[in-house]
């Protein structure tokens, strides 16, 4: 075959190649892409490898020699990733791979804030008709803090800022562990905590309290608290699809191949629920404007979404 016959031939998948490379350069290697762009990658460096032996055979004075050297080792550097030392590998896992991961599973943790979100509106309309109905679905541990007879929340910061840290980090892991159990039970939890925070909102409301202060003392802390919990949960789910939909997979496969995925999304729980703790802790019992404490839960809802749609728009 003529020289430029070969380079003809071959030259729009070198061209791909380079343009693979490119873009790992630019997004910081091989684990920023997917599984499907991966595969291509694989198969295009492969080929690339092939040509360059065949160029050393055939042409071996010639620039396309030299051309195929340059692109297959640019290529074998993001193909064959080095070991780095653990602070390389941590920062980019925070600072990119976990943004992706909450990307690519978006439509799981959506789901699970859809459900959370029905229950605390049913269960928010269900008390507001009748403040006494909060008995019926008030979880142990928080009846020192209620007064069903006159109708009041005696609000004891720290009962009740113990009971929800407790509860909170409670339901979030089971609801994300739970997801083993085809999802049910991680659909359970969060029907069933989102039926709590509704019907409290609801007494509130019954009861004629200055709802601008009771948002005050949930949203602070609530933001980060309730993200983790629909990551939690959005994590269940992806567990409970694995179970049921195998695909091509043995359900066991299935349940490991999605369980891999759903763990990355803990780091960022856990980060989300020590945050909440601490802002509970200390920044939500000041006494200070409640529309100050409302814009301090603004500013951590719009610095959560920024972080997860870090990188989202990258060429």
């Amino acid at each position: 075959m003529k020289e430029s016959t070969f380079t003809a031939k071959n030259e729009e998948s070198w061209k791909a190649l380079e343009g693979f490379n490119s873009r790992l350069q630019k997004r910081g290697g091989i684990k920023s892409v997917k599984a499907d762009e991966v595969r291509e990658f694989a198969r295009l460096f492969r080929l690339a490898g092939f040509h360059l032996a065949y160029a050393k055979t055939h042409y071996p004075k010639s620039r396309i020699v030299s051309y195929l050297n340059r692109l297959v080792g640019s290529s074998h550097n993001f193909f064959y990733i080095r070991e780095r030392g653990s602070f390389g590998e941590i920062a980019e896992f925070f600072s990119h791979t976990l943004p992706q991961v909450v990307r690519e599973t978006y439509k799981y943790w959506v789901f699970a804030t859809a459900v959370f979100v029905f229950a605390a509106m049913f269960a928010g309309f269900y008390v507001a008709g009748d403040a006494a109905r909060l008995s019926e679905l008030l979880p142990a541990g928080m009846e020192p803090a209620v007064d069903l007879d006159n109708h009041v929340i005696m609000w004891d910061g720290s009962l009740m800022s113990a009971f929800f840290i407790t509860n909170n980090t409670t339901v979030a892991f089971n609801t994300f562990a739970l997801g083993i159990f085809a999802g049910i039970l991680t659909l359970y939890i969060l029907l069933l905590n989102g039926a709590l925070v509704g019907a409290l909102a609801g007494f509130f409301h019954a009861d004629g309290a200055n709802m601008l202060i009771f948002w005050s003392l949930i949203l602070p802390h609530g933001v980060t608290e309730l993200a983790a919990i629909f990551f939690a949960g959005g994590g269940g789910l992806m567990m409970g699809k694995g179970l049921l939909v195998p695909g091509d997979f043995t359900r066991a496969q299935s349940l490991v191949f999605h369980a891999k995925k759903a763990v990355k999304l803990i780091p960022l729980i856990v980060i989300l629920l020590v945050f909440a703790a601490f802002v509970e802790g200390f920044f939500t019992p000041l006494d200070i404007s409640p529309w100050f404490k409302l814009a301090f839960a603004a500013l951590t809802g719009v610095g959560l979404v920024a972080y997860c749609l870090k990188g989202a728009w990258k060429p």
